[in-house]
């Protein structure tokens, strides 16, 4: 067992970030008009704050610098993603304020996190919001279309939630002055961990998105390959494990710091394999019934 596999408690991780750049969050949204704050204040309720995270340990695995500007903006940045997934579902946000204001609200974060960047950090970010918006852009054009591969699908779902831990990873070990190939595996261990989170998430919302008829990577899965919805399930999960692995060698090959390894070792399992609960009994089937989903 090397020092990356010895994990220390996430909470720590989450709160210790939580506190580094909460108020000074709360500072900057006091400049947005009080119709706009309550959206972002509400979506930011949300957050667990494991983007900033992301931006602070990255950081801390190869010196000492001050990254809370890199870790507002990226949550900022992440914030702004999800009040605009909450649109596309006609979720959360969308449903308390409506499309206009929550519009509104996640246009307002984007000054307020390029503010906190310097211009090689504005690209990068700009870099990963244009590749958030193609996801979108291409899961609406599959939403119009039949016979998309499963390759296809998982490019959308890392385009949409890779794109952002990417950055944050890569902003960090920069800021610290971390050199160009241990920076590009930090951001291919967030590019990996963003993908592996999907994952999850997706199995954790599998029996909602079935009632509600949504293409999520387990749903797919069980329809291209003809397998139950529980074989999607597992095939997911299955697919995390081997993400967050790849993720953990990047981690190991950028060679962090003993601690910031650790924790970052620890955050990424925490948000990925550790949130996976084992699978509800499934009904027994009746003689002659399938629970293969239609058009498998």
């Amino acid at each position: 067992m090397t020092s990356i596999d010895l994990v220390a408690p996430p909470q720590h991780v989450l709160e210790r970030t939580r506190c580094a750049v909460g108020t000074l969050l709360l500072a900057a949204l006091a400049e947005l008009p009080g119709e706009t704050r309550e959206v972002v204040e509400f979506g930011l309720a949300r957050q667990d704050f494991s983007t900033a995270a992301l931006v602070l340990l990255s950081a801390e695995a190869f010196g000492d610098a001050d990254a809370t500007g890199a870790a507002l903006a990226l949550e900022f940045a992440q914030l702004h993603e999800q009040l605009h997934a909450d649109l596309m579902s006609r979720r959360g946000a969308w449903e308390v304020f409506g499309a206009d204001r929550v519009v509104s609200a996640a246009d307002a974060l984007l000054p307020l996190a390029v503010a906190r960047l310097a211009k090689p950090g504005v690209m990068i970010l700009n870099a990963a919001l244009m590749s958030v918006v193609d996801g979108y852009v291409q899961e609406i054009a599959m939403d119009e279309e039949t016979g998309a591969d499963m390759a296809r699908h998982l490019g959308v779902a890392a385009a949409k939630h890779s794109s952002l831990p990417a950055a944050a990873c890569e902003l960090g070990a920069l800021a610290a002055g971390a050199s160009a190939s241990q920076a590009n595996h930090l951001r291919q261990f967030g590019d990996d961990l963003g993908l592996a989170r999907k994952h999850v998430d997706d199995v954790l919302t599998l029996h909602d998105d079935l009632a509600h008829g949504r293409r999520t990577l387990p749903v797919v899965a069980a329809a291209i390959a003809g397998m139950t919805v529980g074989g999607g399930r597992k095939w997911c999960e299955q697919q995390a494990g081997l993400l967050l692995a790849r993720a953990l060698n990047h981690l190991r090959r950028s060679g962090p710091g003993a601690r910031a390894a650790e924790e970052l070792s620890s955050l990424a399992r925490e948000v990925t394999t550790a949130r996976c609960v084992p699978a509800p009994a499934v009904p027994a089937q009746p003689a002659g019934r399938s629970t293969t989903l239609p058009g498998a």
